[in-house]
């Protein structure tokens, strides 16, 4: 096995990891970390935040914090899927090697989703896995498009030639 694959399989093993710590979080831990950052868009992005009524800022704050939320599910499991696309290097059909990478992080996910039903305030939801698949699908898409472009670009040079 290659050493760049290994590199990958480290990677991914420390992001998951990473995904499993903060799925321990209890739920108002992991409101504080999210609550953060949707704070930030509050105050810096959101037009005319502190002028409107309670009410509607309390629907602004909701709506971003499940944006924020499940952005960072998509986000997180895009990096997964990359990172296991990587590790998964030693299959040569793109096609299995895809349906392994995103497979092992849809996996991954649902186990983590079941784990968060033991964590204090945490649900394990199927619709997360659905977004954390999607991550992964989507990452695995784009270096796929990326080889892609880089076949079709040494096919049109070695035509040149």
């Amino acid at each position: 096995m290659s050493k760049r694959i290994l590199i990958f399989a480290a990677a991914a093993v420390l992001w998951c990891g990473v995904i499993f710590y903060l799925s321990s979080q209890p739920a108002e831990e992991s409101s504080e970390t999210s609550g953060f950052f949707v704070d930030l868009i509050c105050d810096h992005i959101v037009p005319g935040f502190d002028e409107r009524s309670p009410a509607q800022q309390d629907e602004i704050r909701h709506n971003i914090t499940v944006a924020v939320r499940k952005g960072a599910h998509f986000s997180a499991y895009a990096l997964l899927g990359a990172l296991a696309f990587g590790a998964c290097g030693f299959i040569e059909r793109k096609k299995l090697r895809s349906a392994a990478a995103v497979g092992s992080a849809c996996l991954f996910s649902a186990t983590d989703e079941f784990h968060q039903t033991f964590v204090p305030g945490r649900s394990g939801e199927v619709r997360d896995v659905i977004i954390d698949t999607c991550g992964a699908a989507f990452a695995v898409a784009v270096i796929l498009l990326v080889f892609l472009i880089r076949e079709k670009r040494k096919k049109g040079r070695e035509q040149k030639d």
